[in-house]
């Protein structure tokens, strides 16, 4: 398991190089709690729960994850209320539309 600061850099994800403060600067809190909340070899000393708004009523025993506290958590500081299966629904990858060349290329290819 692994307890980040401020100065350490995740090494995963959309952010690998980036350092906690970095991502807390780019207002990045977000993906920070979803780490926290989702990944079970992730924690970040109480400097950095503090910082991202994570109180002792949210924080979670490690190694462990809770996603329904995680959408609580999101649901009560961040967002209006989603219900987890919305938010999976909106996390699902959609269909690129083709323009019409597209389309007439692969007609014609057919």
């Amino acid at each position: 398991m692994r307890t980040l600061t401020k100065k350490s850099k995740l090494n995963f994800g959309k952010y690998k190089d980036c350092t906690v403060e970095q991502l807390i600067g780019m207002r990045k809190q977000k993906d920070l709690i979803s780490a926290y909340f989702k990944l079970s070899t992730i924690n970040f000393n109480d400097e950095v729960l503090n910082e991202i708004g994570i109180t002792e009523e949210y924080r979670i025993e490690k190694p462990n994850t809770d996603k329904e506290k995680y959408f609580e958590f999101i649901n009560r500081f961040y967002e209006k209320p989603m219900k987890q299966h919305e938010a999976l629904t909106n996390m699902r990858r959609k269909p690129k539309l083709l323009t019409r060349a597209q389309m007439q290329n692969i007609n014609q290819l057919s």
